[in-house]
């Protein structure tokens, strides 16, 4: 299949110049805003200017009138509470702010993160037996527990009540909780369905707060952990979670917790602006780092503790784990490329290898989808049984693809585009299969790689600091929300391509007297000769800013290039 560009549909010009004149932008970014299904003056002043006004009344979230009531006794009665997050960055930010809201009310909560490479995903039997051996009585989960069926019903045997919080999509039966808060049960009415697991934690400790505990003024200053949950967990910026984002990432800017500040500066974002890349790219894989390689309680200690030491040496704990991740998914991805070299049938990758780290094999399955255009799982093998971690492309949702393969499957959960699951050594052949064959029925309708959605065609003389200064209204980017992405025509490269890094291009494009820098990322130094043997290129670009030593330039940043015709 040959990519695909698609120019957006052109807008309606009254639409634009009512959005213009009304909010006082240009029609640019009026235009912009119509192509996101943003049609009138008032929904363009509420999409520019996210308001924790817009935020959705906490109490209409099914299962939060129970949950805080039972809350509210536990206080009272100085039950001790346990708390059970993720290992991923969305469910330790979110076990952290619920950690944080419960010690300001008074209370000394448990916490207990799951250790990813001996436990796995999820609550678990040996995880209770340990709350229940510290006197928990009410057991909270965070970003987990909706699959937890079994789990739940051996709490309560151990006189554990549980409250479960999560975002993942249940499977049939709903565990037999006192509460479960999850705006995606069947019978959840909340209009908003993608939060992340942190920003459901959040809409708990912000009913508490409307019941008289706690600050408004405390809660607020954790929104820094909704958001960098929110990134990480790549959930779509759009309704609650822009309003999360953006309020969160200005938190952030100036964060009270010492562990964050110490872990901007060691990724390289304290001295620019904090935004979602320094979050996607900067704080994100470092939280997560320990949770893949090791355990993610230092993550949990990094944004909970207040010593400005103890702070710094986690953060270099982070930093240097990332490190080592990045190490150990680089040779697995080599070791991937090798093997795919050999293969005939590219519709779903199903690899699978007793060397590999179950801690990282999700990050590799993401690169191997978007570099394949197809969904990815990767297993890792021990003792017979695998540990898989699969990722997907829009058109073919996991977790129903994974429930339809259930009984090769020891276990499995997640999202339509991210998911994991454990399968039997002797199995995985009969799960590729079956997994390849439920890719082919869709296959037709999914975007071919490097397939793009161009909002608009611009000369490189639009390319100009002002035009930056419009885009920025539209922040904070990400899924639902990307960056808008412009085509220039017929531009020429006179000085060829340049290999920077181990993957990147960089060239000087220009057009009509003008030249902009502009960088290809992830493309591969091969490209460079291909490209090069164009007379002429269309340039599909994202604008951006580049600081580097001191100095900002204007930068396009390429999503793809073509031959011009």
């Amino acid at each position: 299949m040959q990519p695909v560009w698609t120019l957006r549909e052109e807008p309606n010009i009254e639409q634009v110049h009512e959005i213009s004149v009304g909010l006082g932008v240009r029609p640019l970014v009026a235009a912009l805003l119509w192509q996101r299904g943003i049609r009138s003056p008032s929904d363009a002043r509420a999409f520019l200017e996210p308001s924790l006004n817009d935020l959705i009344d906490c109490f209409r979230m099914e299962g939060m009138d129970v949950a805080v009531r039972r809350i509210l006794g536990a206080l009272e009665e100085e039950e001790q509470i346990g708390l059970f997050g993720d290992f991923d960055v969305d469910g330790v930010t979110g076990a952290a702010l619920l950690y944080r809201f419960f010690r300001r009310a008074g209370s000394r909560p448990v916490c207990r993160l799951p250790r990813r490479l001996d436990e796995g995903y999820g609550l678990s039997r040996a995880a209770i037996d340990e709350f229940a051996e510290r006197g928990v009585k009410l057991l909270i989960t965070v970003d987990c527990g909706i699959t937890a069926v079994e789990e739940v019903r051996y709490a309560g045997e151990r006189g554990i009540e549980c409250i479960v919080t999560d975002h993942h999509e249940p499977k049939g039966t709903l565990p037999n909780a006192l509460a479960v808060v999850d705006p995606k049960q069947a019978e959840s009415t909340y209009p908003f369905k993608h939060l992340a697991g942190v920003g459901i934690a959040w809409k708990l400790a912000d009913a508490l707060t409307r019941k008289g505990v706690g600050t408004r003024e405390d809660l607020l200053a954790d929104l820094d952990l909704v958001a960098i949950g929110t990134i990480a967990d790549v959930a779509p910026l759009v309704g609650e979670n822009r309003v999360f984002a953006r309020h969160g990432l200005l938190r952030l800017a100036n964060t009270n917790k010492v562990g964050l500040r110490h872990l901007l500066d060691l990724s390289g974002f304290s001295s620019r602006k904090v935004d979602y890349v320094s979050v996607a790219f900067g704080l994100g894989p470092r939280i997560n780092a320990v949770g893949r390689l090791g355990e993610a309680t230092e993550a949990f200690r990094l944004v909970t503790t207040e010593s400005d030491h103890v702070g710094l040496e986690l953060a270099r704990k982070l930093d240097s784990a990332n490190k080592r991740r990045q190490a150990l998914d680089g040779r697995i991805l080599e070791e991937c490329l090798e093997r795919l070299q050999e293969e005939n049938d590219l519709s779903g990758i199903v690899l699978e290898s007793e060397g590999w780290h179950p801690g990282v094999i999700g990050i590799v399955a993401s690169r191997l989808k978007e570099m394949y255009g197809c969904p990815a799982a990767l297993i890792a093998l021990k003792d017979g049984v695998g540990r898989g971690s699969a990722r997907s492309v829009p058109g073919f949702a996991l977790h129903n693809a994974l429930e339809e393969c259930s009984s090769l499957l020891v276990r499995h959960g997640g999202h339509a585009l991210a998911a994991g699951f454990t399968i039997a050594e002797k199995k995985i052949g009969d799960f590729r299969e079956r997994f390849r064959s439920l890719f082919r029925e869709v296959r037709e309708q999914v975007a071919a790689p490097g397939s793009l959605t161009v909002d608009k065609e611009l000369d490189l003389s639009e390319c100009t600091g002002e035009l930056l200064g419009d885009l920025r209204l539209l922040e904070p980017f990400g899924p639902g929300n990307r960056k808008p992405i412009f085509v220039a025509r017929a531009v020429a490269a006179p000085g060829g391509f340049r290999p920077v890094g181990k993957n990147h291009l960089k060239f000087a494009a220009r057009k009509d007297g003008v030249t902009l820098e502009a960088i290809a990322f992830q493309v591969g130094h091969d490209k460079a000769e291909l490209w090069g043997s164009y007379d002429r290129l269309d340039v599909a670009f994202a604008l951006e800013e580049n600081r580097w030593g001191g100095e900002s330039r204007l930068q396009l940043n390429v999503k793809g290039i073509r031959q011009a015709e």
